[in-house]
C-alpha cells in the first residue's frame, strides 16, 4: 500500500508542476476558487507523501510541500506564459499542506 501512496505522491507532484506551468486560460472563476484549488492540491500532495513515507516527520513533509509550491510560483514569475507569481497562491499551498498535516497527525494518534 505504501508503494501506491509513493507513486501517487510523485505523480501528483508531476501533475501539479505540469498544470502550474501551462499557459493560463485567463478565465476567471468564482471568488477564491483558485485558492481553494491550491489548498486542495497541496493538501493532497501532503497526504500522499505522509502516507507513502510515514517515517518522515510531518513537519518535513509540510516544508517540502511548501518549498515545492514556492519553487513553482517562482517559475511562474520567471516566464510561464500567462502566469504570474502570487504570494497568495503560496499561502494557500502552505495552508492546504498544514491543515492536512494536522488531520494526518490526529488520525495517527
Amino acid at each position: 500500500m505504501r508503494l501506491f501512496f509513493k507513486l501517487s505522491a510523485v505523480l501528483f507532484a508531476a501533475a501539479i508542476l505540469y498544470l502550474s506551468l501551462q499557459p493560463s486560460s485567463g478565465m476567471p472563476g468564482p471568488l477564491y476558487a483558485d485558492k481553494v484549488q491550491h489548498a486542495v492540491a497541496y493538501g493532497s500532495l501532503t497526504l500522499f507523501t505522509a502516507l507513502g513515507w510515514p517515517k518522515i516527520r510531518l513537519v518535513y513533509v509540510v516544508i517540502i510541500a511548501i518549498a515545492f509550491g514556492i519553487g513553482i510560483e517562482i517559475a511562474q514569475g520567471l516566464g510561464a506564459q500567462g502566469r504570474m507569481m502570487s504570494v497568495y497562491d503560496a499561502i494557500a499551498n502552505g495552508a492546504g499542506a498544514g491543515i492536512t498535516a494536522i488531520i494526518v497527525r490526529i488520525f495517527r494518534k
